[in-house]
């Protein structure tokens, strides 16, 4: 009987041992569905990260595509030195051209300026030669009578008759009136 109890102790045991591990794994299926269903739902973020991923590819081979990611360093270095002298020769030609339009504006300038000081150097000459014509006409009205008369022949009477105009008389009364203011002559 030893043997029978023997095995039957260790049927029963094995299928209490069968029984647990049923129980384990009916519990972890159960669990994984449960674990399953607690799982969020990824699909509208990772197809977002997809759409990025494409957009980053596309982008990626339109910068291969470039002929600067495909120059070596010199040839680069070539490019902006001949891009910069492009640059440097539009530069200078719209420098020159500025250049010139103030040169013009400054010469019109100048014109102005000169033609200003011509028009006030004009009047200050103009002024002068007013005087210096004034001057000359007094000197003249006051020498140039004299001499004439003087030069005339004495027979015409010129300077007598100039006195005694300068007195606004008649030569004779003229002449009485200068005969009496005449000065007598000092006489020892």
């Amino acid at each position: 009987m030893t043997e029978t109890t023997d095995t039957e102790v260790t049927t029963a045991q094995a299928f209490e041992a069968v029984r647990h591990e049923l129980s384990l794994l009916h519990n972890a299926v159960a669990n994984l569905t449960a674990a399953r269903e607690r799982i969020p739902d990824h699909t509208a973020a990772l197809d977002g990260i997809d759409r990025s991923l494409g957009n980053v590819r596309a982008r990626l081979a339109a910068v291969e595509q470039t002929p600067a990611v495909s120059l070596t360093p010199a040839e680069m270095a070539k490019q902006i030195n001949l891009a910069a002298q492009t640059v440097r020769v539009e530069d200078r030609r719209m420098l020159d051209t500025a250049r010139a339009a103030l040169d013009r504006s400054a010469g019109w300038i100048d014109g102005v300026v000169k033609r200003g000081q011509a028009a006030d150097q004009q009047l200050e000459r103009q002024i002068w030669c007013v005087a210096a014509g004034m001057l000359a006409g007094i000197l003249g009205w006051a020498v140039l009578p004299g001499a004439i008369a003087r030069s005339l022949p004495a027979s015409w009477h010129v300077p007598e008759w100039m006195a005694a105009r300068t007195m606004n008389m008649e030569q004779k009364a003229a002449g009485k009136r200068m005969i009496a203011t005449a000065r007598k002559p000092d006489r020892p």
